[in-house]
């Protein structure tokens, strides 16, 4: 257990002032010619804050500043410090951080390495337990069919992903492969999106333009939120994939295209089918064949292949290298139930990988999911700064508390 505080400074005040606010038993000891598992207090008003870069990677270094200026306490962050503090220095500041970095020096011992963590595999949804292995030998599968596929899944879940490689173990590999929002581009839009228009058909169609179904030709066009596609154009989508044809806006002459079509949606079309807001046989059509990406609460042996991918994606935003994450922050992301999915997850793991003060991840970093996720264990100050240091420390606190 670290169990050293060490002053850094020029400046003999500081010394007195740092021992002022510390239990009696406590003490600021002068710099060693090597620090190890130490809490370093570093006086950047009188000190050359470059040496925090050396002491960081064994120690935790807290930046102590009498300055109002935001940029000397900016540069000792960049240089590794955890923590800053004003002087004077305040008690209660000073036990609360104390405090932080007992937890966080305890937590950082139980930890999973980045070299321990399971390997991505090739399938485009990272995960190893049973179910997202069916849903990839499903993939697999489906990529070999030339048939309309519907994606079905909640949001987060990765459904613009699974089309994307389905179109590519395809054949149709390397052509275009065209999305279509139907929940972002505007109804009075849509129509022309897709099927395009010629020049002069409408008050603004200075030029004739080829719809998102002719860019497509000899690939695959991916209609996302195909739920929320109007009921005035369902009919026409309908006809396109009876005959893969259509006719641009204001033009009397048919289009012919070679285009497979992948579709994907959060909703229940079954359920819009019977409520009369989709066409049933559009929704027969769209589904010819399908395949169901679960919900992360019902995959969490998937989280930690999850996070080995994140955190090699993210990794170069990190202030520093990220060795792994503590077990602890792991549980917490076990015991949340993600109605994000995936993509929660993800930016959960990218902000935690930007926020850490160090080289591991921690919960001190997850306070981005708040009372969301189970809350951690509460302990009063005496109880757990009782236990920073030594035991003779604990009399010392209750005698001031009891003052």
């Amino acid at each position: 257990m670290m169990g050293k505080i060490v002053l850094f400074t020029k400046d003999e005040s500081l010394r007195k002032e740092l021992s002022e606010v510390l239990p009696k038993g406590f003490k600021a000891s002068p710099p060693a010619t090597t620090e190890k598992n130490a809490f370093i207090f570093f006086d950047i008003d009188t000190m050359k804050p470059g040496q925090i870069r050396e002491l960081h990677e064994k120690n935790l270094v807290i930046a102590v500043t009498k300055q109002k200026r935001t940029e000397p306490v900016m540069e000792a962050a960049t240089f590794g410090a955890y923590e800053a503090l004003q002087r004077p220095l305040k008690e209660e500041a000073v036990l609360t951080l104390l405090n932080e970095l007992r937890d966080f020096t305890e937590e950082i011992k139980d930890n999973v390495p980045i070299a321990g963590l399971p390997p991505t595999p090739t399938c485009a949804i990272v995960g190893n337990s049973p179910i997202i292995m069916d849903v990839c030998k499903k993939l697999a599968r489906l990529s070999q069919v030339d048939a309309p596929v519907l994606i079905t899944g909640e949001t987060g879940t990765g459904k613009e992903l699974i089309a994307e490689s389905i179109a590519q173990l395809s054949s149709r590999f390397g052509k275009p492969f065209v999305v279509v929002n139907c929940a972002a581009v505007p109804e009075t839009l849509l129509e022309s999106e897709l099927f395009g228009f010629e020049k002069g058909s409408f008050t603004g169609a200075i030029a004739t333009k080829e719809g998102m179904l002719k860019i497509a030709d000899e690939g695959c066009v991916f209609f996302d939120e195909v739920g929320e596609l109007p009921l005035s154009l369902q009919g026409k989508l309908l006809r396109f994939l009876q005959t893969q044809s259509f006719y641009p806006i204001g033009s009397t002459k048919e289009v012919h295209v070679d285009v497979r079509v992948i579709s994907a949606t959060n909703r229940d079309l079954s359920a819009m089918v019977r409520e009369k807001k989709f066409r049933e046989d559009l929704y027969h059509r769209l589904r010819v064949t399908a395949i169901h990406i679960p919900p992360l609460r019902e995959r969490k042996k998937d989280i930690l292949p999850l996070v080995h991918f994140f955190i090699n994606r993210y990794h170069h935003t990190a202030p520093r290298p990220i060795k792994g994450i503590t077990k602890e922050y792991f549980k917490k992301l076990l015991s949340y139930d993600w109605p994000g999915n995936i993509r929660e997850l993800e930016n959960i793991i990218r902000s935690s990988i930007a926020l850490s003060k160090t080289n591991y991840v921690t919960t001190h970093e997850l306070k981005e999911l708040g009372s969301r996720s189970s809350p951690a264990k509460k302990t009063t100050l005496s109880e757990t700064f009782a236990s920073l240091l030594m035991p003779s420390i604990k009399e010392a606190i209750e005698k001031k508390e009891k003052n």
